[in-house]
């Protein structure tokens, strides 16, 4: 959570409920380092694909 807090810029879990769509609770007692759950990932996907979309492939791994 920590780390995709970072990348939108936000400050508060409450700012990162507010953008996935979920109410502030959903956040409370959640680890920060953590792996996000999958609806979440979906739902950051769907806003923010540069973000939360598959990581770039770097070309020498393309040539191989």
């Amino acid at each position: 959570m920590r780390h995709a807090m970072e990348a939108l810029g936000l400050s508060t879990r409450a700012e990162f409920a507010r953008f996935l769509g979920l109410p502030r609770q959903s956040m409370t007692g959640r680890d920060e380092d953590a792996p996000l759950p999958d609806a979440w990932c979906w739902k950051g996907l769907q806003k923010r694909p540069d973000i939360f979309g598959p990581a770039p492939v770097s070309e020498a791994r393309d040539a191989a």
